[in-house]
């Protein structure tokens, strides 16, 4: 009984240790000059990513609080691979296009 309870506890504990810090955050800079809040969440044990976004109302903009989803990470196999890629084309023509 005692040792099943101490087997319990450390398991308990063990796992309590691996969640911690598995959420990081790092400020980025939203530039904007009015104090808009922007942060990179990335959940270290399954590579998800999200931006947190928060921003004052200013003037007729009302102000707001934001988590937006930006996928999940992949391991590549080579230093420089490109994982995955998104374009698209601008709608103004460069001049003398």
């Amino acid at each position: 009984m005692v040792l099943a309870l101490t087997l319990s506890l450390a398991a308990w504990s063990l796992a309590a240790t691996a969640q911690e810090g598995r959420y990081q955050a790092v400020p980025i800079d939203s530039g904007a000059e009015y104090g808009t809040e922007k942060a990179l969440i990335l959940d270290t044990v399954a590579g998800h990513l999200w931006i947190w976004v928060e921003s004052p109302a200013v003037n007729d903009e009302p102000g707001g609080r934001y988590l937006i989803y930006q996928g999940q990470l992949e391991p590549g196999k080579t230093m420089g691979q490109v994982i995955d890629r998104q374009e698209w084309r601008s709608s103004t023509p460069l001049p003398g296009d």
